[in-house]
């Protein structure tokens, strides 16, 4: 019986030495690639950076707001995902500390984008709440139908109306969805107004 306990832990350990060398490998691998951080790095340096010295954090400061919401930390409260488009106050990618999501010098510019962002969607025909929110909050990664909910309810629409890109109807749209991506009220109608006049 005790041969057999052996030889079980013997397997056991060996499987468990196979599975760490492989995941070592891999991980390893990643690095000379660029996907993972260098050893003893932290994560907040992902791409071995710093941020632009022009750079504004939601409370005035210039520090990464880690503990904060991600559109907060980011300048990005309607959570644009990067892509090439070269958004006004945008941080270089080399910069951006989010390998997803944008990421902006100051709030005022992520509202910016956010605004222009749903105006562009509704003059190309995106102009009911679902077809907007279904851009932002995918169905495979998001509760899609309580954010529908939540913005029509906000802006006091049905889910079939045709909404018009006026500033008006935006304001409501920003503040309705940054509450959602956010989980907070961050966007006062100060900021949009600020935001908007940069248009």
């Amino acid at each position: 019986m005790n041969k057999n306990i052996l030889y079980i832990s013997g397997g056991v350990l060996t499987t468990g030495a196979i599975a760490t060398g492989v995941l070592l490998i891999r991980r390893k691998n990643k690095r000379k690639r660029g996907l993972l951080p260098p050893s003893g790095s932290s994560v907040l340096n992902t791409n071995s950076n710093e941020l632009p010295s022009s750079f504004l954090n939601w409370n005035g400061g210039n520090t990464y707001m880690l503990n904060a919401p991600k559109g907060i930390r980011n300048n990005n409260p309607g959570n644009l995902i990067a892509t090439n488009i070269k958004w006004q106050g945008k941080v270089p990618k080399h910069q951006n500390k989010d390998r997803r999501f944008e990421m902006f010098t100051a709030p005022v510019y992520g509202v910016r984008a956010m605004i222009k962002d749903l105006k562009n969607d509704i003059e190309k025909g995106k102009s009911t709440v679902p077809q907007i929110v279904e851009e932002y909050a995918p169905r495979f990664e998001n509760n899609t139908d309580n954010y529908i909910a939540t913005v029509c309810k906000d802006l006091k629409v049905s889910t079939q109306a045709k909404l018009l890109p006026t500033k008006n109807t935006l304001r409501l749209l920003v503040l309705s969805m940054t509450k959602v991506e956010t989980g907070g009220d961050y966007v006062s109608n100060q900021l949009f107004e600020q935001a908007y006049a940069m248009i």
